[in-house]
């Protein structure tokens, strides 16, 4: 099994997540990035990333690889080693921005002593939107997983089957944060206003996820992202992981099939983070005579997994 790398977005499960690899790899195999002045950043992060004034990142990743590392996490952006690691290697978890934000700030007075109000927590630029800056902001339709903390054991069930694992729901550092401050719905609206972006992320990767959840047993999620001008074309990619066959991409035009494609252009930022086939994962349609129809639909046909689904009336699933 190729070294996993988990970014830990903070209080999104993560801590528990991170003991079932130490459980399962032993701490030894671990290397953690929870920045220059944490006690648990681990040696050769210490060593390559934050001891001389360049980071070595590619230093770093040929260390790792030496060492015979199985694991890599911390609070660091997707850029940092997402092109080391790879997409396919790579897992996180999101959560509901609103109690994300509120969860960080109680566990920050509690564990820090943080004296600084709610208010100005939530409005410091460093605090807001942080899933999206951390993960959403780059393919992350290409990661192995983005997981939710509210569907958090169905992720734990579908990372172990895909890898081999035996993880389970440990319980760490977690408890009801909530139920410590009285928050009003007009606090969490304004949290929620502050993290409009991330807001709108958590929605789609919580809908990417329930797709992946509901794929059958034994048959491979097709990953994917795309783009629609209505009545003109689609532009988008799709592969499945570890596959050197390109998706065969259906288009369905008021419920018939009326062309496919193969999913072969090249995309260079997937070839960049590690996709299959070496980021010639792209596709394309023109809609063409098809531009009058109520209802499109994209497929991929292997499996009959839908990538899309379009109506008339202005509605959109992908």
């Amino acid at each position: 099994m190729p070294p996993i790398l988990f970014i830990h977005i903070p209080k999104t499960a993560g801590t528990s997540f991170n003991e079932n690899a130490e459980h399962h790899f032993g701490a030894e195999a671990i290397e953690k990035d929870y920045g220059a002045d944490a006690n648990h950043t681990s040696a050769l992060v210490k060593t390559y990333i934050y001891g001389t004034e360049t980071i070595d990142q590619f230093g770093f990743h040929k260390a790792f690889s030496q060492a015979d590392k199985k694991w890599l996490t911390g609070h660091f952006n997707a850029d940092r080693y997402l092109h080391l690691m790879g997409c396919q290697n790579t897992l996180a978890f999101v959560r509901d921005p609103v109690e994300r934000v509120i969860s960080e700030y109680l566990y920050r007075k509690r564990q820090f002593g943080m004296d600084r109000s709610l208010e100005d927590f939530y409005r410091d630029p460093d605090e807001t939107n942080k899933q999206y800056r951390m993960i959403g902001e780059y393919p992350w339709q290409a990661f192995r997983l983005v997981g939710t903390q509210a569907r958090y054991n169905d992720c734990l069930d579908l990372i172990n089957k895909t890898f081999d694992l035996t993880f389970g729901d440990i319980q760490s550092n977690r408890r009801s944060d909530q139920t410590h401050l009285d928050i009003s719905d007009d606090d969490k609206a304004e949290i929620r206003r502050w993290n409009e972006r991330d807001c709108i992320f958590y929605d789609e990767a919580a809908a990417y996820l329930e797709k992946q959840l509901a794929t059958a047993t034994g048959q491979l999620f097709c990953h994917h992202d795309l783009g629609y001008s209505p009545g003109e074309h689609f532009i988008g990619w799709a592969f499945y992981p570890g596959q050197e066959t390109p998706v065969e991409v259906g288009l369905y035009a008021d419920g018939q099939l009326v062309k496919t494609t193969r999913a072969s252009e090249h995309i260079a930022n997937l070839q960049t983070i590690g996709a299959p086939r070496a980021g010639n994962v792209g596709f394309r349609f023109v809609l063409g005579d098809y531009k009058s129809a109520e209802t499109i639909e994209l497929k991929a046909m292997d499996t009959d997994q839908a990538l899309f689904n379009w109506t008339a009336e202005g509605s959109a699933t992908s």
